[in-house]
């Protein structure tokens, strides 16, 4: 379904000409358009407000800001507050809109005739609960935080009864008291370089729903450890940003492979390890320092560059 969906959207972008339109104003791009557009709907809006609607950075967009500036296409003042930048259009501008909607409607009403009235509401309804989804997917995940592990005792003790819960109640794991124990000792498998390299998310709660944590094996290799999200967070991205974090310092400290061990019960884990190209390997193929639980039972590999080209993908 999910494929499906991406082939229908690029689709739609195809159909209603965007490539075109972008090529008969080569040095404009999608967010130039829709940059004018939003501003002409909200004159006197702001460019940290116009960059949250559009998601992009601050620095993003004040580099199309002044391109569309140096074009005459808007106008930014000073308001009250100096720091910020009020924008409007500009007659040129209006014109560029008006090629614009020209552009759209022409397509959309050719399309129209092929669909009958029900055919358009249906349509209609149907994108509007789909951009609403999309907003308040988004709109969730930004509410997810992912921090550093602190010296605090009773933080440590908080993601370690995160995960127990996990373990114990949730996949009946028959773990042991010692078998969490890293964290609350994190200075001996964690610190290294210089670094904490241990991470837990929150969400916008404070409450703790997952965690992740890089061990160093040798000069080449790492371990990923003690990853976990909570059921209720599970397919809504959190394990994604932790690992995407934990990433982000096994390049800083120039790893070549990641390893891990996990329990053939946990199957979602198992899934979401090979949808990142994790490949299984047998306990044998580990490094000679690696450390293996008790418990583990399946074991995954997975070069360095080819996790980061990956989640590059995924995050597109």
């Amino acid at each position: 379904m999910i494929d499906d969906l991406r082939r229908s959207a690029r689709k739609l972008v195809r159909e209603l000409g965007m490539l075109q339109l972008n090529m008969s104003r080569s040095n404009r791009t999608p967010q130039h358009w829709h940059a004018l557009i939003e501003i002409m709907n909200e004159p006197d809006i702001t460019i940290a407000k116009l960059g949250h609607m559009l998601l992009l950075s601050p620095s993003n967009m004040s580099r199309i800001v002044s391109s569309l500036a140096k074009e005459k296409l808007l106008v930014a003042r000073n308001g009250s507050d100096k720091r910020e930048k009020y924008l409007q259009i500009t007659p040129k501008g209006r014109i560029e809109l008006d090629h614009i909607d020209e552009f759209s409607i022409i397509k959309i009403k050719a399309a129209l005739e092929y669909l009958t009235e029900e055919d358009q509401r249906q349509i209609i309804n149907a994108m509007q609960k789909y951009a609403d989804a999309l907003k308040e997917s988004r709109l969730f995940r930004e509410k997810i935080k992912i921090h550093t592990l602190s010296t605090s005792r009773v933080l440590r003790k908080q993601i370690i009864g995160m995960i127990e819960d996990i373990q114990k109640q949730e996949f009946l794991l028959p773990i042991t008291d010692e078998l969490n124990i890293s964290i609350l000792k994190a200075e001996d498998d964690y610190y290294f370089n210089h670094s904490c390299n241990f991470w837990y998310a929150v969400d916008d709660a404070g409450t703790i729903i997952g965690s992740i944590g890089l061990k160093k094996i040798n000069r080449h290799d790492a371990e990923i450890k003690k990853f976990f999200v909570s059921k209720a967070y599970r397919g809504k991205a959190v394990a994604r940003k932790l690992l995407h974090v934990l990433l982000k310092a096994a390049v800083k400290h120039k790893f070549t492979y990641l390893y891990l061990g996990t329990v053939d019960i946990l199957h979602a884990a198992l899934r979401f390890y090979e949808k990142y190209d994790f490949t299984r390997i047998n306990a044998a193929d580990l490094p000679a320092e690696f450390i293996k639980c008790e418990l583990d039972n399946v074991f995954f590999k997975v070069q360095t560059k080819a996790l980061q080209a990956k989640l590059a993908a995924q995050m597109e």
